[in-house]
C-alpha cells in the first residue's frame, strides 16, 4: 500500500516537472518574440524619423505660418504617412517610405511650376488680396476670405495698429499673414527724415558657442589663419584662460566683438584684426569670374 502511494507521488512530481519545463520553454520564446518586436518598432521609428527630417530639410525652412496652402497639405500628409508603418508593425516599412518619397517629388514639381508659371502660382498658392485700400475696407475681399471686420481689427492690433484709421493699405498675403502700409502721418520717423547720418550696419559671425570654437566662421571674415591671435586678444579682455570658459562670442569684420563668459555678463569689445585673407565669398566670386 505504501509503495503504491509513493509511486503515485513520484509520478505526480514527474508530471509537474515536465509541465514546468514546458511552461519555461513557452515563456522564453514569448519574451524573445516581444523583445524582437519592440526592437523592430525602435528601428522603424529611427528610420522614419531620419527620412522625414531629411525630406523636410529638402523642402525648405519655412515656418508653419509661412506655408503656402499646397505646402501645408503636403506637411499634413507627410505626418499621416509616416505613422502608417509605426502603428502596425506587420506593415512593411516601405509602405510608409515610398509614399513619403512620392510626396516629396510632387512637392518639388509643384514648387518648380509655381516658380516658372504665374498661372500655376495662382492655382496652388493663390493671390494676395487687398483688404484695405486708401484707408477703406474692401468688404468684397473680406467676404471672399471669410474674414469678419472684428477679426481684421484683431489682426491689426496684433501688428500694433490699434486704430484702423491709421492704415492706408492692408494686404492678405498668400501665406495667411497680413501686411500693413500705414498712412504717412503715422509712419515712424527714420534717420533720413531726421537728417541724421546712419551708422553702417555690421554683420556679426558667431565664433564661440558654449565653449566650442567655430573655426568655419573665421573663414567668412578671412581670418582663418589668425584664429589663435584673435582668440588670445578676446580672452585677454575677458580675463579668461581658454575658450571653454566663454559662453558666446561674435565678431564683425571691423573687430567689434560681443562676448560673454559662462559666469559673466555680455561685453562689447574692440580688437585690432590682422590683415584679412581672402574671404569665403570673395573666393567664390573670384572662382566664378575666373571660370567666365
Amino acid at each position: 500500500m505504501f509503495s503504491t502511494h509513493s509511486g503515485y507521488a513520484s509520478g505526480c512530481n514527474d508530471g509537474l516537472n515536465r509541465a514546468k519545463r514546458r511552461c519555461v520553454t513557452c515563456i522564453i520564446p514569448a519574451h524573445f518574440t516581444q523583445s524582437k518586436a519592440m526592437f523592430n518598432i525602435i528601428i522603424r521609428v529611427v528610420i522614419i524619423y531620419l527620412i522625414v527630417v531629411f525630406l523636410m530639410r529638402l523642402m525648405g525652412k519655412r515656418q508653419i505660418g509661412e506655408l503656402a496652402p499646397f505646402e501645408l497639405v503636403i506637411a499634413l500628409m507627410v505626418a499621416d504617412l509616416a505613422v502608417i508603418p509605426l502603428g502596425e508593425p506587420t506593415i512593411p516599412i516601405w509602405y510608409g517610405v515610398v509614399p513619403l518619397v512620392v510626396i516629396s517629388i510632387v512637392h518639388f514639381f509643384i514648387t518648380f511650376m509655381t516658380r516658372k508659371s504665374p498661372m500655376a502660382r495662382n492655382v496652388f498658392s493663390g493671390k494676395a488680396a487687398i483688404i484695405i485700400q486708401n484707408g477703406n475696407m474692401n468688404l468684397k475681399e473680406l467676404k471672399k476670405l471669410n474674414l469678419s471686420t472684428e477679426e481684421l481689427q484683431e489682426e491689426l492690433r496684433n501688428l500694433n495698429y490699434a486704430n484702423i484709421g491709421d492704415v492706408n493699405y492692408a494686404i492678405m498675403e498668400t501665406n495667411g499673414k497680413i501686411s500693413v502700409i500705414p498712412k504717412a502721418a503715422v509712419m515712424p520717423a527714420t534717420r533720413q527724415d531726421m537728417q541724421v547720418e546712419p551708422e553702417p550696419t555690421k554683420m556679426f559671425y558667431c565664433i564661440v558657442d558654449d565653449g566650442k570654437l567655430l573655426k568655419n566662421n573665421f573663414q567668412e571674415i578671412g581670418q582663418q589663419e589668425n584664429i589663435s591671435v584673435i582668440m588670445s586678444k578676446i580672452l585677454r579682455q575677458l580675463s579668461s584662460e581658454t575658450e571653454k570658459q566663454v559662453a558666446f562670442a561674435s565678431i564683425a569684420m571691423d573687430g567689434t566683438v560681443f562676448a560673454q563668459n559662462k559666469n559673466g555678463t555680455m561685453q562689447q569689445l574692440q580688437i585690432s584684426l590682422p590683415q584679412p585673407a581672402e574671404t569665403f565669398e570673395q573666393k567664390k566670386q573670384s572662382k566664378s569670374g575666373g571660370g567666365k
